[in-house]
This record gives structure tokens, sequence and C-alpha cells, in this order.
């Protein structure tokens, strides 16, 4: 057992996580390792993470922790779908057009699935990073399947 503390949506900051005793007073709340909380996971704390490393400029960080949570295929069909498109714009951003194109063509399938404009949209700002190898052949199949 570890303590944790507890993600609040409503801030998007992390708080300790406590409840009273007998005594009245607050102590931590023991959960097991590896599970914050019914929504907040080790994955989701990846997923943070890597968004982070994004708006920090080192993209690459922020794909290496993108495919590993999306290889241990435990999101939904629509969080796999936007994850894919996040991966997608964190390959765009350290330069690897052709792979981007690939993850991105993955999550443009999905948000059809699950007709997803938050997975859509992303893929829309990846297309934007994807301008200088606009020509190749996997950035172009990408901007067509948007398009299309």
């Amino acid at each position: 057992m570890i303590i944790v503390n507890h993600y609040k949506p409503t801030t998007g900051f992390l708080s300790w996580r406590t409840r009273e005793d007998s005594s009245r007073r607050p102590r931590p709340t023991m959960i097991p390792a590896g599970q914050f909380s019914t929504y907040f996971n080790g994955g989701t704390l990846a997923l943070r993470t890597a968004s982070c490393y994004i708006e920090a400029g080192k993209p690459r960080q922020a794909a290496a922790l993108y495919a590993e949570v999306l290889a241990a295929n435990m999101l939904s069909r629509r969080d796999q779908g936007y994850f894919l498109s996040r991966l997608a714009a964190a390959l765009a951003l350290s330069g690897e057009p052709d792979e981007a194109a690939v993850r991105g063509l993955e999550a443009a399938t999905l948000a059809t699935a699950t007709a997803s404009r938050r997975t859509t949209r992303e893929l829309e700002r990846t297309l934007q990073s994807l301008r200088p190898w606009g020509s190749r052949p996997g950035p172009r199949q990408l901007r067509e399947a948007l398009r299309g």
C-alpha cells in the first residue's frame, strides 16, 4: 500500500486525499500501489506527463510515453484514437513524418468510428506540424483522409 494523491479535474492539480479517523484528525487514505483512484492510475499519469513533454518542447519523450501506454491496450476505443493522434503529433514534432502519418491514419479511422471531433481536431493540428513534409506519401494520405 502507498499513500497517493488524488486528481481534481476542476483544477487540473493533484491534492492529498484524506479521511477522518475516530479522533477527527485527517489521515492519508491508503490505496493499493499502481491504482491512484478509480480514474487516475499510472497510465493516466504517463499520458499527462507526455502532454507536458510536448509543451516543454520534448516531443520524443512524449512519443515514447504515448507509445508505451497505447501498447498496454488499456484505453477505451475513443481514447485510443485520441492518444494515437497525440502520438502522431509528437512524432511529427520529432521530425518523424512517416511514422506520424501512420499513427495519424490509425487515429483517423478510430475518430470516424467513434465520431470523435476531439481526435479530428488534434489530427488537424498534427497536419500543421507535417507541412514541411506535405509532399511525402504518408502526410499526403493523412491530409486526404481528413479532407475526404
